[in-house]
């Protein structure tokens, strides 16, 4: 009878064993998958776009040189792609018209690259237009090489984040006024991708003073970080200061390849540049619980819409959400219809 006991124990564990042997596989396979997504094919090449001649006079102005023509074996939507094509040309047309120009050169660049799991091709057209004197003017037109759809940047970025850029290219010139004019005219439709850039134009003179060459604005795609949802039951609302936000300070700075220290004894977070360096010259920040202001490395110290706290639910220290506003314009967020917070930030290697 024991015998008997002890082989019922030993098959069953061995049962177990085996049970659990093939769970672990199991997750693991799942995992790999997760981890590894399938690669995406190139479907566009080299040979689905030709040359096309344009009329060789509009009104008084002469036209010269060539823009690009999407050939039918690229799929259906050619022709939309090309009648994009068509109306980027007739728009460089009409602007050399209110300048009373004499000719328009017409030149192109196509870029093909995969971002976000998407291959993407970037056709950019030139037109030099030679009036009292001569300027580059530029437009682009972006599409999806699987489905040919035309893409904005709202598409490539996602609508909310879409500003981004733009606060990037005011703080740019902001830093460059000898070289650059102002932002806040300049449109952010002009774009490219590249296996590393997101490559904004602009007209000549619309933001650089430099002769001969459009304005340029690159953002390394290795530095855009969109960062972790965060979940509503990791934020508070502070209903009598117009449900302003109360977000979690430490996962978000080091989301952004900051260090977030927290001290107990002083009720305070210290903040670094990186993890690797805890010296004075590397300290960016102290933020203080019930503090309502913040020291910022050198510049005098702000106030905060709402003093930080502790939320003693999840053991995390809260600041208001418009400290990213004052302080870091290299972030932008939203919430979306679940009470989901994202946020997308551009944080140049330190």
């Amino acid at each position: 009878m024991k015998k008997h006991r002890a082989l019922r124990r030993y098959i069953k564990q061995g049962i177990l064993f085996t049970l659990a042997l093939l769970f672990a596989f199991t997750i693991r396979v799942t995992a790999n998958e997760i981890e590894e997504p399938a690669a995406i094919e190139p479907v566009w090449r080299e040979n689905m776009i030709a040359d096309r001649v344009p009329t060789r006079r509009v009104n008084h102005i002469t036209l010269r040189g060539v823009f690009p023509n999407v050939l039918p074996s690229f799929g259906e939507t050619y022709a939309e792609i090309n009648e994009s094509i068509s109306l980027a040309a007739t728009d460089l047309i009409d602007g050399a018209l209110r300048l009373r120009a004499r000719t328009i050169t017409f030149s192109y660049d196509v870029h093909d690259t995969v971002y976000n799991e998407t291959e993407i091709v970037s056709i950019v057209m030139y037109a030099s237009v030679a009036a009292v004197t001569t300027r580059i003017a530029v437009r682009t037109i972006n599409f999806n090489a699987a489905t040919g759809e035309l893409l904005t940047l709202a598409c490539v970025m996602g609508e909310n984040f879409a500003p981004l850029p733009m606060r990037i290219l005011t703080e740019w010139t902001r830093e460059n006024p000898e070289h650059f004019y102002s932002a806040i005219n300049a449109p952010l439709s002009a774009f490219y991708i590249t296996d590393t850039q997101l490559v904004f134009l602009f007209d000549e003179f619309q933001i650089s003073t430099e002769a001969g060459r459009p304005g340029q604005l690159g953002m390394n795609l290795d530095n855009i970080i969109r960062l972790n949802p965060i979940p509503p039951d990791q934020y508070r609302i502070l209903a009598n200061i117009y449900n302003l936000k109360m977000v979690p300070i430490r996962p978000i700075m080091e989301q952004l390849g900051f260090d977030a220290v927290w001290e107990q004894r002083q009720a305070r977070v210290m903040i670094w540049w990186d993890r690797y360096s805890r010296g004075d010259d590397s300290l960016m920040m102290e933020i203080n619980v019930n503090v309502n202001r913040y020291g910022w490395r050198g510049v005098p110290a702000r106030a905060l819409e709402a003093p930080p706290m502790i939320d003693t639910v999840n053991g995390r220290v809260l600041i208001p959400i418009t400290f990213f506003d004052q302080i870091m314009p290299r972030t932008t967020y939203y919430v979306d219809e679940n009470g989901y917070l994202h946020f997308l930030a551009y944080m140049p290697m330190r």
